[in-house]
């Protein structure tokens, strides 16, 4: 006879990280008839707008938007630094799984290395390589066995267990749109031309209040521009934002962590009241925030069961669930060479940029790039690149944790002119989520074997010792007594007086 059991249903999201895949995207373009013939070329910076994100009916993730070249070069016959602004379109796929239960697919794109070279005086072709990092929302619909039907409980005995999990509840998305309007530093000219543009997006905070999630950040901005001299101007500030998304049908206790994706960039000189107003620049960001709302999830099950009166056989399920999540910071001081070849006057602008954090060992391996823009003893404007490695220690507990890590620079930069080169130090923060997949076993069903055949004489009482790393439920089980009848028998209040050499009194059941 089927033994009817009590189930209680859980729903929930799993975040799966799949493997980065790469990105080659590249553009001829022409020099504008009102710029001058490119005598050389100075440096070439980008950033990554990625505004389209799909997974395809074959299960592949398919990636698309564009990076936003800059090209700085001298001209001939004309004075200073100029730049040549264009957009690199891509659209690249990388190998996914096919499962319809993964849904909110966010890819994070990361640009590796970009370069520009000299077609002709007129023509130039730009080539850039990225990295994107896709992450799916798997859903997760769990039902476990909570306990027996009242008709059915009489004589069944129950071991229950409860895991306690870190789950996603769910994901939110908005995209925004925000302008700052940035005065220049008083006391300079005004500027000519923006050279180049970046910014890094720092969150700050992400708290569910009532029925709204309320997320915060900074927009670290970095503009160069030439002045009206030929001078070069570099301006930094961290801009903050706020955004007000839907959170309801979430529990007010759940925890919030939010990310952002860069949509579009633009900066132009001038305000809305003045646009020619040489002396104030206006910085337009698009931005998509995701916010993944987390939760503590208390899953209680049946790990086994028996019937004092019958024999039963029970059928059981693997439960997978992650215990133990812990979200840390590691920081670390980096100090690196960047040899020019020739003597440096003035360190213009530094640039660092992090790449996807693995583990190695008992080590984060962190992939680091570096730039310069620099005036060497000639007073020429030169750049160096150099690609690196940080490692900052994992320090992690022995046994199966799951770890992901997000890695960053977040701080001043120091550049120091020594006679090899530009010696950079920065600190490098690394957000590590930690947790440990512990696999139990549950009662997923159960028969109620027919006992109706007569059993010979079975002993009422039953004397012996626990045998090595037994417990009770065990004894009680191959007996078909009751936990609370051995201790009471044998004037015990709890499991933890029996001792290995103890004799126990086991009555049956009769």
């Amino acid at each position: 006879m089927e033994l009817k059991l009590q189930k209680a249903d859980h729903e929930y999201y799993e975040t799966i990280c799949f493997d980065p895949f790469p990105c080659e995207t590249m553009r001829e373009n022409i020099v504008p008839d009102s710029c001058g013939d490119i005598a050389r070329i100075v440096d070439t910076t980008g950033i990554v707008c990625l505004t389209g994100r799909e997974l395809t009916g074959d299960g592949r993730f398919c990636a698309s938007g564009s990076v936003e070249a800059s090209v700085l070069y001298i001209p001939e016959k004309e004075e200073g630094l100029h730049s040549l602004h264009f957009q690199i379109p891509f659209q690249c796929y990388g190998e996914g799984r096919g499962d319809d239960s993964c849904e909110n697919l966010e890819i994070r794109g990361e640009l590796r290395s970009i370069d520009t070279r000299v077609l002709n005086p007129r023509k130039v072709l730009t080539r850039a390589n990225l990295v994107l990092y896709p992450t799916l929302c798997r859903h997760v619909s769990l039902s476990v066995c909570t306990g027996v039907a009242e008709a059915a409980a009489e004589n069944i005995q129950l071991l229950r267990e409860q895991k306690q999990t870190r789950v996603a509840a769910g994901v939110r998305e908005k995209e925004f749109t925000f302008a700052e309007e940035l005065p220049l530093s008083p006391g300079r000219g005004g500027a000519e031309e923006i050279l180049s543009t970046r910014v890094d997006i720092r969150g700050a905070d992400s708290k569910l209040i009532g029925s709204k999630l309320v997320v915060k950040g900074f927009l670290a901005a970095s503009v160069l521009y030439r002045e009206s001299g030929g001078r070069l101007g570099l301006l930094q500030q961290e801009l903050p934002f706020s955004q007000i998304l839907e959170g309801s049908g979430f529990e007010e206790d759940c925890e919030s962590e939010a990310s952002y994706r860069l949509l579009s960039l633009d900066c132009r000189i001038g305000s809305e009241s003045a646009p020619d107003d040489a002396c104030t620049l206006t910085l337009s960001v698009s931005l998509c925030t995701r916010v993944t709302i987390w939760k503590q999830l208390e899953v209680d099950f049946i790990a086994d069961l028996y019937s004092t009166a019958a024999a039963v056989t029970c059928q059981m399920d693997a439960l997978e669930l992650g215990e133990d999540s812990q979200q840390s910071v590691r920081r670390q001081n980096v100090r690196e060479l960047l040899e020019t070849g020739a003597a440096v006057r003035s360190v213009i602008d530094t640039e660092i940029s992090c790449g996807g954090a693995r583990l190695e060992g008992e080590e984060w391996k962190i992939p680091l790039w570096a730039r310069c823009l620099y005036v060497d003893e000639n007073d020429a404007l030169g750049s160096v690149r150099r690609e690196f490695t940080a490692a900052i220690p994992a320090e992690l507990e022995s046994g199966g944790w799951e770890c992901e890590a997000k890695a960053a620079c977040r701080g001043d930069i120091i550049a120091n002119i020594t006679p090899e080169g530009i010696e950079l130090r920065f600190p490098v923060e690394c957000e590590i989520s930690t947790s440990r997949r512990r696999r139990c076993l549950c009662v997923s069903g159960g028969e109620v074997e027919d006992d109706s055949q007569e059993r010979g004489p079975m002993p009422s009482l039953i004397l012996r010792k626990p045998g090595e790393g037994e417990t009770l439920w065990e004894i009680a089980k191959q007996y078909r007594a009751t936990r609370e009848g051995i201790l009471s028998v044998n004037e015990l209040t709890d499991e933890s007086q029996i001792t290995p050499d103890r004799l126990l009194l086991i009555p049956r059941a009769r």
